[in-house]
């Protein structure tokens, strides 16, 4: 998923997801999640997860949805999220 930030929300965006990942990565069908900041727009971020099954991550959206992370996370950027998925071709 990729997300445009508010310049001034930048440093409370990076310090909401060093909260949250934790529960990501706990989350069952979770196989790895890792955030990602652009070197040229540091705005500019990225979340990349791994999910054993397209259902696995369906349940997580809800429950992230469901606890209002997705809700609290919106004032603070200037975009609304791009979620893209993506096979993989080779390993």
């Amino acid at each position: 998923m990729n997300l445009t930030v508010n310049d001034e929300s930048l440093e409370e965006v990076k310090k909401y997801f060093k909260e949250i990942l934790p529960d990501t990565r706990s989350f069952e069908g979770c196989q790895g999640v890792q955030l990602y900041e652009s070197e040229e727009e540091p705005t500019k971020l990225t979340i990349h997860a791994k999910w054993i099954s397209k259902e696995a991550q369906k349940k997580y959206i809800e429950w992230r949805m469901e606890t209002g992370t997705l809700e609290k996370l919106m004032p603070m950027l200037s975009d609304p999220p791009n979620m893209q998925v993506h096979g993989i071709i080779d390993e």
